[in-house]
């Protein structure tokens, strides 16, 4: 049976891809062959429908299509064991003879995460032919769908243990009630909430956050960002690239001119319109989202002609692409506009960042947003507009979730649509070299082509040697990094087959085929599919299977290939920091011979749900200890931090948010530290039987509180508005990032009772990401960046703050998560220009010496010579290190007891 990769989270800053929706996979299906008997066997540990079924030996059935499939399931709830009354019919989509039904799974009332399953049938005279069904349904779902945690509380939730979503600036919070997560244990009911606003930074938040409605826990939350009557006449419009147009638009009754196009076929019928709109440099992210706003103007010009600032603000060549967009889904595809029902299209250019160019553009949920890049509106590419458009109406079509396999096929979908577009309308050939290039045309001339493009997808990569299974704060889990895979056999297969019977392939098989939660090896699937109901022939079938194999795209393909050189700890794990912004970003904490691990359950994870808990163990396996696992079944364990004594570690449950701990390093009891009514106590730290944590009050105060050896407790932080959070302790001292804007260092000393602060330089849009400590010194890390993302990590003495400074990197990459001893630090990265499009190859985790880096002399060396990426390092003794590691489909934790140094 195929193991796909456990989902992710985002927590950290996120890295938007200059044209994608601002971007895991599904579910282990219990069938990965299609079924074509009268019984299929549930292998996975989440009971789950089959992925595909065909040729079940059904006879025509009398009705609708709709109809039809509501009987076929019925008849064989044997295969799919999901009763026909908890499917609601979501709709009916019709190609030709083919019409596809497409259902809701409910349990009691509520729906279920992801799990829609869409019927095929062909038209037999009066009557429905059966040909298939794909999708996700659950099958043994149990859980009772009555909250203990309400949804005001569930909502306040949200923003104590998720200090990434208490940080974005004007958060709106909308709910849309329960929803059923499915996992191995029957189900968990969460209550779903969409946190809109921006980073300090200005990156644009659309976060899709679940509650478990029993707990109260955070369980699963990503950033959903994928990117009247009048007269019409034709106007004159002059592209970016100096060219004159002819392009549609609307006489107003003040006698000036609209970017208002209501000549296409919907006009007739729904009143759609494409129209285009100028932001006039407004920022972004409030733009973002739902209807265009009063204060957003349609683009408009005294005459007839559309020039000068309606030239450079992109407004133009958004008009006239979106026009050409329309024309190719209706007559290639036959299909009327974004939501396939002729509505409008709708279209805002000239955003901005802060005033400076907002290097981006996406699809918002309900229109396209373009900015610029180096000066150059993004909506210049034929293939970009294309793109975002077909965000869209993939949004209302298979509906992929936008993470790891599902949202690198909804990325792949758009790239191949976006360059079947630009190709036909620029006449390029599909064996031209060029003609796999995305966005090849948005430097306007500046560059050569192939150094402009941002992805291409005839770069060749193959699955089994080049997909990254990556964790949410890189892209999403790789939306971008690994699109070109599919993408790749997806225009391979156009290459080789008429080019409409391609385009009509791919439509039908997003249309018709895939759900929610479909990955690559259901795209051939569908694919397979849509090709056989459009009755290609053998060679041409022949062709679609070669594409995908040259793309290494088969059942298994997860399981092959990948080496890693160190002993796994935790296989198959959830790291907990992907859920919960604020926690220490490490594959383990490490204290001597003992480490724990902060983990979420992988299989409840990779159905949509997650329970966390903490499994603690030793490197040397020479106690007579195994693993322990540190868990409860109402409640979540996060966050854990050893001394010599104890584990202690934050506790979620539905009757609030405290401080615990386990005795003899963490084999003992689980026992109460600090967990009071009125606020959430949170980030625990440890030594030497003193706790320092966290404490969220309803206000939103965010206090260091100290907790002596003693048992006494004082607060560091007694000063009104505190926003306190990246607690670390050391050797009798406690570190933090504080400020109203997290802008600040503070050190404080238990010997003398002293604290010092220090404002990072740099400041604007930045922010202390990360603080560590060793004997005398403290270490932070500082993200953001405008536009760019950007971190460092800096250091100074304990003892003088006044000596803060950054450290150097052999690296023009993103620095991200670090550990550090006194004798050593090693560090991973993000790919930026991965997130942005670009493969530059998997991540690694590098170490120097600690001292000579302080002193401007680190050289580093490979920690590990894994062909996978490694991610979040920690430190212990010596030279002793683990990681996270994605050699495989899954994420495991490894470690070694020494460095690799070289792996040449």
């Amino acid at each position: 049976m195929r193991t796909r990769r456990i989902w992710r989270t985002v927590t950290a800053t996120v890295v938007t891809a200059v044209t994608g929706s601002a971007l895991l996979t599904g579910p282990a299906w219990a069938q990965d062959t299609p079924v074509t008997g009268a019984t299929a066997e549930a292998t996975s540990p989440v009971p789950v429908a089959p992925s595909m079924t065909q040729d079940l030996g059904d006879a025509p059935i009398e009705g609708t299509p709709a109809e039809a499939a509501r009987a076929h399931l019925k008849k064989h709830q044997d295969i799919y064991q999901v009763p026909v009354s908890d499917l609601k019919t979501l709709k009916t989509t019709k190609d030709g003879k083919q019409s596809s039904v497409r259902f809701q799974q409910l349990h009691d009332g509520v729906p279920v995460f992801g799990a829609e399953y869409a019927v095929q049938t062909e038209s037999a005279g009066e009557a429905q032919q059966v040909t298939s069904a794909t999708g996700t349904l659950y099958t043994d779902l149990t859980v009772s769908t009555t909250p203990k945690v309400d949804e005001s509380t569930a909502e306040k939730r949200l923003f104590s243990l998720d200090s990434h979503l208490a940080g974005i600036e004007g958060a709106k919070t909308t709910s849309h009630g329960l929803t059923v997560l499915p996992n191995a244990q029957g189900g968990r009911l969460a209550w779903h909430f969409t946190v809109t606003g921006a980073e300090r930074d200005g990156s644009l938040v659309r976060q899709e956050a679940y509650v478990d409605a029993r707990v109260g826990g955070l369980a699963l939350s990503y950033n959903n960002i994928d990117a009247a009557d009048a007269t019409p006449v034709v106007a004159t419009g002059v592209r970016v690239d100096g060219t004159e147009v002819e392009l549609n638009a609307d006489s107003q009754a003040d006698g000036s001119y609209a970017l208002v196009d209501s000549t296409r076929t919907m006009y007739a019928t729904t009143g759609g319109q494409i129209r285009t709109y100028d932001a006039q440099r407004q920022n972004y992210a409030d733009v973002a989202g739902g209807a265009v706003g009063d204060d957003v103007p349609l683009v408009t010009s005294a005459t007839s002609r559309f020039d000068g600032a309606n030239t450079t603000s992109g407004a133009v060549d958004a008009h006239v692409n979106a026009a050409k967009v329309y024309e190719f889904y209706k007559n290639e595809i036959g299909r009327d506009g974004i939501d396939g029902k002729g509505g409008s299209v709708y279209s805002v250019v000239n955003v901005s960042s802060n005033g400076k160019d907002y290097a981006n553009a996406f699809w918002d949920g309900s229109k396209m947003v373009y900015g610029h890049m180096d000066g150059v509106p993004l909506s210049v590419g034929l293939d970009v507009v294309g793109h975002e458009m077909t965000h869209g109406v993939t949004e209302h079509s298979a509906g992929l979730v936008y993470l790891n396999q599902s949202g690198a096929l909804n990325e792949a979908i758009s790239d191949y649509f976006g360059n079947a577009m630009e190709t036909a309308d620029k006449g390029i050939a599909m064996d031209d070299p060029t003609s796999g290039l995305i966005g090849e045309y948005l430097c306007n001339g500046t560059k050569p082509l192939a150094d402009c493009a941002l992805r291409d997808l005839n770069d060749g990569r193959n699955a089994q040697q080049d997909y990254e299974p990556i964790t949410l704060d890189i892209d999403n889990g790789g939306v971008h990094y690994n699109s070109t895979i599919v993408g790749g056999a997806l225009w391979d297969m156009r290459k080789h087959l008429d080019t409409k019977l391609a385009d009509q392939i791919v439509y039908r098989a997003a249309q018709n085929y895939l759900t929610p939660l479909s990955g690559f090896t259901d795209m051939r699937n569908a694919v397979t599919l849509a090709a056989k109901s459009l009755k290609v022939s053998a060679a041409d079938q022949a062709a679609i299977a070669q594409a995908f194999d040259d793309h290494g795209i088969e059942e298994g393909w997860e399981q092959k290939g990948g080496t890693h050189d160190g002993t796994t700890i935790g296989a198959d794990i959830l790291p907990a920091y992907e859920v919960y912004g604020g926690i220490d970003e490490q594959a383990a904490q490490i204290s001597g011979d003992v480490y724990a691990i902060g983990h979420g359950d992988a299989v409840a994870w990779g159905e949509g749900s997650a329970a966390f808990g903490i499994t603690v163990g030793r490197f040397s396996k020479q106690h007579g200890v195994s693993d322990h696992e540190l868990a409860e079944d109402d409640a979540y364990l996060i966050d854990p931090s050893i001394d010599d004594d104890r584990i202690v570690f934050t506790r979620v449950a539905a009757d609030g948010v405290g401080i615990y701990e386990a005795g003899d390093k963490g084999q003992g009891a689980i026992k109460k530290l600090v967990d009071t009514p009125e606020a959430d106590e949170t980030e625990p730290v440890t030594e030497d039987g003193a706790l320092a944590y966290i404490s969220t009050t309803s206000d939103g105060e965010q206090d260091v509180m100290l907790r002596k050896a003693d048992g006494t407790t004082v607060n560091l932080t007694p000063e009104a508005g505190t926003r306190a959070a990246r607690l670390a302790m050391k050797n009798g001292t406690v570190a933090w990032a504080g400020g109203t804007d997290g802008t600040y260092l503070y050190v404080y000393d238990l010997a003398t009772g002293t604290t010092q602060s220090k404002r990072i330089s740099g400041w604007l849009f930045n922010e202390l990401s990360d603080i560590q400590l060793t004997s005398d010194r403290v270490f932070y890390r500082v993200s953001g960046g405008f536009l760019i993302p950007s971190t460092s990590i800096g250091s100074a003495p304990v003892s003088d703050l006044t000596q803060m400074k950054n450290l150097k990197f052999p690296t023009s990459l993103y620095v991200a998560q670090f550990s550090v001893t006194d004798d050593y630090l090693a560090y991973s990265t993000y790919d930026l220009w991965g997130a942005l499009g670009s493969w530059t190859g998997p991540t690694r985790v590098k170490v120097a010496g600690t001292a000579d880096l302080v002193a401007g002399q680190g050289q580093f060396t490979r920690v590990s010579c894994s062909s996978g990426a490694q991610l979040a390092p920690s430190l212990g003794d010596g030279q002793r290190i683990a990681w996270l590691d994605t050699t495989s489909a899954a994420t495991d934790v490894v470690t070694r007891a020494t460095f690799a140094g070289t792996c040449e």
